[in-house]
């Protein structure tokens, strides 16, 4: 990862690089550490950022195959794994020792994944399947309760109150999905 003073912003400037897993595809700061998606190498990674000009990588663990989005929300991260079609959850309350305690299917070819309060609204990719959401009340017992088919080649979401926006790849399209 690159560590970028934006102070100026019209003169940003790279201050530090650190090595992480193979094919880091999605980052996500919470406080003090960077947790990154690895795709090639099956694992996600926490970086100490406390001081940017020196991040240091200080635990990697192994998810499902393709790890490509992650979401930290309180002591869990959770990570979209497009080629296991599953999602990961992560007990990161020790950074040092991060914990993969449970996994759940959802669509063909996660992509990308987004927490708000009890539940993981994940958008599949592969195949045209849509977003999942999972219930995530319980971390250890994650469930699929619904798919929804939209868009062409879900690629990308947000949630914001109640609505989740999804982009839509193949069809060039954004999708406004009231999740209430």
């Amino acid at each position: 990862i690159s560590v970028i003073d934006i102070s100026n912003p019209t003169a940003p400037k790279q201050i530090a690089t650190t090595s992480v897993g193979a094919s880091p595809r999605s980052i996500y700061v919470s406080g003090r550490y960077a947790y990154t998606a690895n795709f090639t190498s099956d694992t996600i990674s926490v970086v100490d950022i406390s001081n940017p000009a020196t991040p240091i990588q200080i635990a990697t663990t192994s998810v499902g195959d393709g790890p490509i989005s992650i979401y930290v929300s309180g002591r869990y991260a959770y990570v979209a794994n497009f080629t296991s079609n599953n999602i990961s959850v992560v007990d990161i309350s020790n950074p040092s020792a991060p914990v993969q305690i449970s996994t759940t299917t959802v669509g063909t070819g996660p992509n990308s994944i987004y927490v708000s309060g009890r539940y993981a609204y994940v958008t599949n990719g592969g195949g045209n399947t849509g977003m999942s959401v999972v219930d995530i009340s319980n971390p250890l017992l994650p469930v699929q309760i619904s798919n929804l088919s939209i868009g062409g080649q879900p690629s990308s979401i947000y949630v914001s109150g109640r609505y989740a926006y999804v982009l839509n790849v193949a069809s060039n399209t954004m999708s406004v999905i009231d999740i209430s």
